[in-house]
Parts: structure tokens; C-alpha cells; sequence
């Protein structure tokens, strides 16, 4: 019985300990705007994946055409 308290114990303190460095980690990583740069690169991309997957839907990939469009052609960096 005492190996099972001590193993939910230990399980219960990794979630919480995991937890905690995770929303640490988040909350430094969205209050550092040292890098402007870094900041327009990640707009830039997040504005192309909301493009792609507008595209690139589900009812647009089953009822197309099959023929890849312009934006498909492109590899960007």
C-alpha cells in the first residue's frame, strides 16, 4: 500500500512540476519581444499557414481539381 502512495506521490508531483515549467516557459516566451525580427517572421508565417490551410481545406483537397495552384508551386522560406 505504501508503494502505491508513494508512486501516485511521485506521478502527481511530475504533472504538477511539468505543469508549472510549461506555463513558465509560455509566459517568458510571450513577453520577450527583444527581437522584432524574430516577431515579423512569426507573423509573416502564421499569416502563410492561415492562407494554407484556407487553401488548402478539406472540401477544396475532395472537390477540386487535383491540380496544385500557385501557392503550392512555391517553397518558402
Amino acid at each position: 500500500m505504501a508503494l502505491v502512495l508513494v508512486f501516485l506521490l511521485v506521478l502527481v508531483g511530475t504533472l504538477v512540476g511539468a505543469t508549472v515549467f510549461l506555463v513558465l516557459r509560455e509566459r517568458a516566451r510571450r513577453h520577450r519581444f527583444d527581437d522584432a525580427e524574430g516577431l515579423l517572421i512569426e507573423q509573416q508565417r502564421t499569416a502563410q499557414a492561415t492562407r494554407m490551410r484556407a487553401t488548402y481545406s478539406s472540401v477544396s483537397v475532395h472537390h477540386g481539381t487535383g491540380v496544385i495552384g500557385d501557392e503550392g508551386n512555391h517553397y518558402h522560406s
